[in-house]
């Protein structure tokens, strides 16, 4: 049962997305179905319909055998929403749809190292062909120039986002845990996972992300036990290839592993002591805030971070 909302009525502009979202479903009566006409990936959708049931207090959409039917407070909202949905379309389409249209585009991405691996296929995979003249260029964000947004050499910073200037907007998209990630058949894998095993394992450090091993050692150090490190990289893409062929164990933020190093035999496990979340965040200079190819590329990095905290058991407690 949803609960009840006394907040339901839909704000715009700032739940817009939520709005088309609705109609989608609506007229699709399926989650599948609406995700693949909004470009989104079906988990996506379906936690877009959670927030959309949270603020409308009623499920919109109800199971029934192999399908899903309509309940009737969404049938009494379908054509209200229907038109207000393609009202809005016809007043910003003269302008936005054109744009779109012609953006022929350089868009500069400054990436934590790690997060290009989850970001780059995603966006590309689903989105690329709603802007044909756009060009993604991923730069490592340590690298980069730390003036790079506010000069207009880059579009978006994604990752830890260290720079919290009054110039730039800076938004949080989610908290990751950190969890450890070893090869398939590693002797953690077996038995319990507690403090001393896993202080005693073979440990390799990626220093450029600083932040994961500083929050494992500060509880480490409440047991009056550290990290065995036996092997330091700047980055993930070196540490995941050697985590495959030897016995290292590596700390990492859960929402960069994707499918391919798990299919490559890496696994992950929850560590066995608290750590401080990190927060994943998304930069840009406000010049940008209301072209609609830049508007395009926030909601897509959004909807594509949102949707990539691995599933199907691969990461384990």
């Amino acid at each position: 049962m949803v609960p009840p909302n006394n907040d339901a009525e839909l704000s715009l502009p700032s739940d817009f997305r939520l709005l088309v979202a609705l109609d989608a479903l609506l007229q699709t009566e399926s989650v599948t179905q609406a995700a693949k006409r909004l470009h989104l990936s079906p988990s996506a959708m379906s936690r877009t319909l959670h927030r959309i049931r949270h603020r409308l207090g009623d499920p919109i959409l109800a199971r029934a055998g192999r399908g899903m039917v309509v309940t009737p407070r969404g049938i009494e909202l379908r054509e209200r929403v229907h038109l207000l949905v393609r009202e809005a379309e016809e007043l910003f389409s003269s302008g936005e749809v054109d744009a779109m249209a012609s953006a022929w585009r350089n868009f500069v991405l400054l990436v934590d190292d790690g997060y290009a691996g989850v970001l780059a296929p995603r966006l590309m995979s689903y989105d690329y062909p709603q802007i044909p003249g756009a060009t993604f260029h991923f730069m490592s964000a340590s690298q980069a120039d730390p003036d790079a947004l506010r000069e207009g050499t880059a579009a978006l910073e994604i990752g830890r986002v260290h720079s919290f200037s009054p110039e730039l907007r800076v938004e949080n998209l989610l908290f990751s845990r950190y969890v450890a990630v070893v090869r398939a058949g590693h002797e953690l894998l077996d038995g319990t996972i507690d403090v001393e095993r896993f202080a005693n394992a073979s440990h390799i450090d990626v220093l450029e992300a600083d932040a994961a091993g500083a929050a494992v050692d500060s509880s480490l150090a409440k047991y009056d036990l550290r990290r065995r490190v036996t092997m330091t990289t700047h980055h993930y893409t070196t540490a995941f290839p050697v985590i495959g062929q030897t016995d290292l164990v590596a700390i990492a933020p859960e929402v960069i592993l994707h499918p391919g190093l798990f299919k490559a035999g890496l696994r992950s496990f929850g560590l066995p002591i608290p750590a401080t979340p990190v927060a994943i965040r998304m930069a840009w200079h406000p010049r940008s805030e209301a072209d609609p190819a830049h508007a395009w590329l926030r909601s897509r990095v959004r909807d594509t971070l949102g949707s990539c905290i691995p599933e199907n058991g691969q990461s384990s407690d």
